[in-house]
């Protein structure tokens, strides 16, 4: 019953011209999520800490969106890419539609990011001479 109540609470905000989907961050790493139209367009990007979700909305109503000889341009199914924060590909979905839950480790890829760097003895400062 509450999850119907939730259901409709957010769909009440989701207008029928919206594309909104949500995006998990189940990975141990601060990701980068890309969405991108069918076609490849860029549409935005979220930093995402991990086991956070945040939602992607774009506007679905007609616009006068042209690409030249390609008349029925479609925005989805959208790609949305995972990147770390070196910005390596951690994982990639494909063919999300609308309304659905996109999580990193539920897409293709690696899903892997490379741990941070210990700084080397030649990097860190050297303690102040007592000149």
């Amino acid at each position: 019953m509450k999850f119907s109540a939730l259901l409709l609470f957010g769909t009440a905000f989701a207008g029928p011209d919206s594309g909104t989907i949500l995006l998990y961050n189940d990975s141990p790493w601060i990701m980068t999520a890309v969405v991108q139209a069918s076609n490849g367009t860029f549409l935005g990007q979220a930093t995402i800490q991990p086991n956070e979700q945040q939602n992607f909305t774009t506007n679905l109503s007609p616009t006068e969106f042209e690409t030249p000889g390609n008349p029925e341009v479609s925005l989805t199914p959208y790609v949305v890419i995972w990147q770390c924060p070196s910005k390596r590909v951690y994982s990639m979905c494909t063919r999300v539609s609308p309304g659905a839950m996109v999580r990193a480790n539920d897409c293709s890829g690696d899903r892997f990011c490379e741990p941070k760097q210990k700084p080397t003895h030649s990097e860190q400062q050297a303690p102040p001479s007592g000149s």
